[in-house]
């Protein structure tokens, strides 16, 4: 049995990426080692975790709140050994998401993987080489044009990912010029970009 920090579990639907909608289970893990300054939840790094839960707890309230999929985020919730979390979901058939910055390693081994990684790269944070490979898709924050240029070298090496997300920071999500500049950026560079949002809060939900 292992035991985790954690700053909150609750129900609600993902709220970006290419599985928005869904039903799901979210497991926010305390701490992190990235801290951005506009983090909408610096609850899981600043004070004391909420809880501590063990991987067996955390696996029964996936399972008993009837959710698609569990989200295990942050934080950076790759601070801490995932893998007895991973196989008590999966001995659960819980499809298991991971939401992480890329900085720190993946604890996952062959037979007993993430059903799918959300990888946001931060710039003054640099996700690793190996982390871009493995990636399922890209959620990257963007708060200023400049950094579309930036984005767009991290995400060439994101090989295997199935979309490239472009989301404004939500403090600018109603800056004309920052949309604009994301939209034209995914129009003419088409094929795997795609223009996000965070939907969730459109909704007023977590």
């Amino acid at each position: 049995m292992k035991d985790y920090p954690v700053s909150e579990t609750f129900l609600s639907f993902q709220g970006e990426g290419l599985h928005i909608g869904r039903k799901a289970f979210f497991v926010r893990m305390f701490g992190c080692t990235v801290k951005c300054p506009w983090c909408d939840s610096k609850y899981a790094w600043q004070g004391k975790p909420e809880f501590v839960k063990s991987n067996v707890q955390l696996a029964q309230e996936a399972y008993s709140s009837g959710a698609e999929i569990a989200v295990i985020t942050g934080g950076e919730p790759c601070l801490h050994n995932l893998e007895p979390l991973l196989a008590e979901m999966s001995a659960k058939n819980i499809a298991c998401h991971l939401e992480t910055s890329g900085t720190l390693r993946i604890t996952e081994s062959i037979g007993l993987e993430f059903a799918w990684v959300a990888l946001s790269p931060k710039l003054f944070a640099l996700p690793t080489d190996e982390n871009l490979k493995r990636a399922d898709e890209l959620k990257m924050i963007v708060s200023d044009v400049g950094e579309l240029p930036l984005y767009e070298e991290i995400a060439k090496k994101a090989t295997n990912a199935q979309c490239l997300w472009l989301e404004p920071e939500w403090s600018k999500a109603s800056d004309k010029n920052l949309l604009q500049a994301i939209a034209d950026f995914v129009v003419s560079r088409g094929g795997k970009y795609r223009a996000g949002w965070q939907m969730h809060k459109n909704y007023f939900v977590r």
